[in-house]
């Protein structure tokens, strides 16, 4: 079975975006873990986060273009959340500091609900509340 990978619009955004800070460690992450170790999960609402936060820095073209690499990609699948994602997420937010945002909450809840805790982004939430940022925690 292969290992499952939950991704953040972090990682995302770095990979995507070639004068982001965290590109080329993003690039290596991509080589050595998204494309060889297993499936990379995009939360429906970690795809839109990135989709406006593109737009914003840049504009809806470059938006859209990539949002259809992710959507085309053989390397990511985009899922959207369930009831009982949302409702893990929902309890987790609870007890996360203000800076911790619901969408790294969501990312969390899915790597629970895929008994993971791999997550391909940067945000220090994550390895705070036990989970493994690829590139970075392992």
């Amino acid at each position: 079975m292969k290992q499952v990978i939950v991704a953040d619009s972090s990682g995302l955004f770095s990979l995507l975006v070639d004068s982001d800070a965290n590109h080329k460690k993003a690039l290596k992450i991509n080589d050595q873990h998204l494309k060889t170790e297993g499936i990379v999960i995009v939360p429906s609402e970690i795809l839109s986060e990135l989709i406006n936060v593109v737009g914003k820095k840049f504009d809806h073209i470059k938006a859209i273009v990539v949002a259809s690499d992710i959507l085309k990609s053989k390397v990511f699948n985009v899922e959207n959340t369930s009831d009982l994602i949302r409702d893990t997420a929902l309890k987790k937010y609870r007890y996360q500091p203000k800076s911790v945002s619901f969408t790294d909450c969501l990312v969390m809840a899915f790597a629970d609900f895929y008994e993971t805790k791999e997550i391909f982004g940067f945000d220090e939430a994550f390895r705070k509340n036990g989970y493994l940022r690829l590139g970075i925690d392992i």
